[in-house]
């Protein structure tokens, strides 16, 4: 009875196992190193370096402003002059954020377009980080980065 008890779990193992591993092909899932394509994407690199530079006129404007503070004659320029410069400072940098979440949502948009373009193209069944992947996955990387500088040229 026992004997006949694993045949038949033997069988019925065997049975399920290749049922499930015939009845649908697994698909390829794609993988993508996000930082690499930041670093190599030629509009994220402008945007970057724009602003890199705003920031650095935003520093300048704080530094001046508290030179010009420091030179005040009496307490109470000096307090105006500290109300004035918040309030300009406040709308340059509300400008400053502003100007870089819209910038970063753009860049975003074009490498998720980007990724979601490949992935349709390629009939991938997902697509990872790659620094969530220990192991396996076709990396889309530097074809998306081609893609995404393409059609900066264009």
């Amino acid at each position: 009875m026992k004997k006949f008890k694993l045949i038949a779990l033997t069988l019925i193992s065997l049975f399920v196992f290749t049922t499930f591993s015939t009845a649908a092909p697994s698909k390829d899932f794609g993988v993508v190193d996000l930082n690499k394509v930041i670093d190599n994407y030629t509009e994220a690199q402008k945007v970057a370096a724009d602003l890199k530079v705003k920031e650095n006129e935003l520093q300048g404007f704080v530094e001046d402003a508290q030179k010009k503070v420091k030179e005040a004659k009496s307490p109470v320029e000096k307090k105006n002059l500290e109300e004035k410069f918040s309030e300009e400072f406040n709308i340059k940098r509300n400008a400053y954020v502003k100007s870089q979440s819209e910038k970063w949502d753009t860049i975003e948009s074009n490498i998720l377009k980007g990724i979601q373009e490949i992935y349709t193209r390629k009939k991938l069944e997902m697509v990872f980080n790659k620094q969530s992947v220990i192991v396996g996955g076709t990396d889309i990387t530097d074809e998306l980065i081609k893609n995404l500088n393409e059609t900066v040229k264009k």
